[in-house]
């Protein structure tokens, strides 16, 4: 048969007094360091986890606004060239406006000076058909008469146009 030895018996409660001893002393201490640690990592995984997608959203926000910025700027474009084009047509037309002015006061300024060379030309001719009546005639009539007489001359070369 099997027979106990006293001194196994007092290394079995030995043990198990060395068991309870290092579970409360030793074991639960680094357990609960090991599950704090964990909860440290865990943390620190969730709060780059939390910091990645808020980057992310943050990268989308600013990728959206760019690309509204993108859009509005072809369309601040779009604008300028429409702008710069009524802007060329309006200027145009009035380089027309201002061409056509030009030449119609050119005109007039051409019919004036036609009309002025016209009469000094009627002058001339009456001065000269003056002088001739006068060295045909050969007598000297006061200027009312010669007015008169030129009056009446250009009344003529007047009517024969």
């Amino acid at each position: 048969m099997l027979k106990l030895d006293w001194n196994i018996i007092w290394t079995i409660v030995n043990i198990l007094i060395l068991f309870v001893f290092f579970k409360k002393f030793l074991f639960k201490p680094v357990t609960e360091m090991m599950e704090k640690r964990t909860r440290i990592i865990e943390d620190s995984f969730k709060d780059a986890e939390d910091k990645k997608a808020e980057a992310l959203k943050l990268k989308n926000d600013y990728q959206v606004e760019l690309d509204q910025a993108n859009v509005k700027a072809t369309e601040i474009i779009k604008e300028a060239r429409e702008l710069a084009a009524l802007e060329y047509v309006e200027q145009v037309k009035e380089a027309k406006d201002e061409a056509a002015r030009i030449i119609m006061e050119a005109n007039k300024a051409i019919e004036l000076e036609k009309q002025k060379s016209m009469q000094d030309a009627q002058a001339e001719i009456a001065n000269i058909a003056m002088l001739a009546a006068t060295k045909i005639i050969r007598k000297n009539v006061d200027d009312s008469t010669n007015k008169e007489l030129l009056g009446d001359f250009l009344k003529e070369v007047g009517a024969a146009k």
